[in-house]
């Protein structure tokens, strides 16, 4: 889905030639698919990448590059299993591998994993990374998870041992895994730096992953090949080129010319055309996926609870979803999905009503102008909404939200941006990080667990988190602390309770729908079990073109 995509680093949240002789790769046609190259995947996204350095981006599209060429502890399969990567068994409580109090956590590494430059990946990267991660030097997005470390030590080259501040109970899912933003980075080519800020290495990084990152063409594409070093042997495609293309009108005339052949996270809004194109397969698969629309709380008109309900009175979720995915996906108010372990059940739906928005807008002193725009002390009830350039689901999302703002009274102007400044660090001056936005829509990717505190709480503002809302809350962030302080699940979910009834009641964001992923590929693309978790790239090694 291409109203822009970040993964949350709770989460985030966002996905290469053969050199191993002189063999050639041969292009050939079939009547059905058009023209593919056996063992080439191309693949097309609205967004190109601002950094390809895991420690710089929380991309979704970043999260997607990660998997395909770095190594994670555990990655999640198609059902959101962990699946053992460079660690060789999930620490738990039962097994030992956590302490009784919940404190230490050891994990034994993979033996004979080499970076792609030939270097051994040991203990030593793991604690190197984490370190990188905590370096204040460095222009790291978010640390959730990693702020609640005191120290990780390697007793010797393939056992890493954590020590926790404090009990933080989705550490399993984070400590080097994609919810919590990281892979594993190479100690041998980052130590010497200060910071990884500007660095060679940021436009054409040194993985351990199935796929080596050659080629990164900025503004076309990045190229990918197969690493024949890859501790579980060769991966089945030689080479996978992810283009950027402006537009998704564009990338679905790329798929009807079959000069392209897949587009992850496909737009719902093209489904039914793409479903007529020859040679295509379309399918649709659960996503830890939502759709909404921030608050800068910061802002003097938006601080006022008033006039953030009122503009979600004025929506009608229902149709939006209908007019925008073909109900494909399904209306959200909250951040959690229904299939969740932590989803809340009795949550309240305020929309669809002008008349209260309008009441609303009235108590707070917005009277109603002679063009029908509302004014107080002279202003007029003027905002700008923030979205992707060329996205063609945010455009139809904005343009659906000024129309119904319209109604009740406030002007709403679109401007777009392109996804590597929209998303970009506060250190960088992003759009969201630094707050230069009033409304702003794109998704959140998130992981198995349904820690979303560094989206909420008042200790995550950028660049210490991923709050781009500037919003603070103390109920809920009691609520999120006692969260995460337990590995008790009922108290757990007693607190998701609490959490999501105060986003519901105090607005700063908007929940538009919980989506189903959709991917339309060419029928020659096997092997892919998209994972309904932060990226759906879990095993690309079985991936082939054929």
């Amino acid at each position: 889905m291409d109203d822009g995509v970040r993964f949350l680093g709770l989460v985030l949240a966002g996905i290469v030639v053969l050199s191993t002789g002189c063999s050639k790769v041969s292009e050939s046609t079939t009547s059905a698919g058009g023209s593919f190259i056996p063992g080439v995947l191309r693949y097309d996204d609205i967004a190109e990448p601002d950094s390809l350095n895991p420690l710089l981006s929380t991309q979704a599209v970043v999260a997607d590059v990660e998997y395909l060429t770095f190594s994670f502890f555990f990655r999640y399969d198609d059902q959101q299993r962990f699946v053992p990567d460079i660690a060789l068994k999930e620490p738990s409580l039962e097994n030992g591998l956590i302490s009784k109090d919940g404190k230490t956590i050891t994990y034994r590494l993979r033996h004979g994993v080499k970076w792609q430059d030939g270097a051994p990946l040991t203990a030593k990267d793991v604690v190197f990374t984490f370190h990188a991660i905590m370096n204040p030097n460095n222009n790291v997005q978010v640390r959730t998870g990693y702020d609640q470390i005191a120290d990780v030590s390697a007793p010797d080259a393939y056992t890493v041992v954590v020590h926790m501040k404090n009990v933080f109970s989705p550490i399993i899912a984070y400590f080097m895994c994609q919810q919590g933003g990281f892979p594993i980075v190479p100690a041998h080519l980052l130590a010497q730096y200060p910071n990884v800020n500007n660095i060679p290495y940021n436009t054409k990084p040194i993985g351990s992953g199935p796929f080596r990152i050659t080629e990164w063409v900025h503004g076309d594409h990045i190229t990918m090949e197969a690493n024949p070093s890859y501790y579980g042997g060769p991966p089945k495609l030689k080479k996978i080129v992810y283009r950027f293309i402006g537009s998704t009108n564009t990338i679905k005339v790329q798929l009807q010319t079959h000069e392209t052949d897949a587009w992850f996270r496909a737009n719902t809004d093209v489904t039914p055309e793409l479903k007529k194109i020859a040679g295509l397969v379309v399918t649709n698969s659960p996503e830890n996926l939502f759709a909404h629309i921030d608050f800068n709380v910061k802002d003097p008109i938006l601080s006022d609870l008033r006039v953030r309900k009122a503009i979600e009175y004025s929506l009608n979720r229902v149709e939006l979803v209908r007019n925008v995915t073909h109900d494909i996906n399904t209306v959200a108010n909250s951040d959690i999905a229904e299939y969740s372990w932590a989803f809340p059940k009795d949550l309240p739906m305020y929309d669809n009503d002008p008349v209260k928005a309008r009441a609303l807008l009235d108590d707070a002193g917005w009277t109603v102008g002679r063009d029908g725009i509302r004014v107080k002390n002279g202003q007029r009830l003027e905002l700008q909404y923030s979205l992707i350039a060329g996205s063609s689901t945010g455009e139809k999302i904005a343009a659906i939200v000024q129309a119904s703002a319209k109604m009740v009274g406030i002007a709403i102007s679109i401007k777009g941006y392109p996804a590597s400044a929209y998303f970009a660090s506060a250190q960088t001056g992003g759009i969201l990080n630094a707050g230069k936005y009033q409304l702003g829509s794109f998704s959140w990717s998130s992981g198995v667990d349904p820690d979303n505190s560094s989206l909420y709480m008042c200790d995550y503002f950028p660049p210490k988190g991923q709050n781009n809302l500037f919003w603070c809350d103390p109920t809920l962030d009691a609520a999120e602390k006692d969260a995460l302080s337990t590995f008790d699940r009922k108290r757990r979910i007693r607190d998701y309770q609490t959490i999501e009834h105060e986003l519901i009641e105090q607005v700063p964001t908007i929940f538009l729908w919980h989506s189903r992923r959709i991917d339309a590929y060419s029928e020659h693309f096997h092997g892919f079990k998209p994972s309904p978790a932060t990226s759906a790239n879990w095993n690309p090694w079985e991936w082939s073109m054929e």
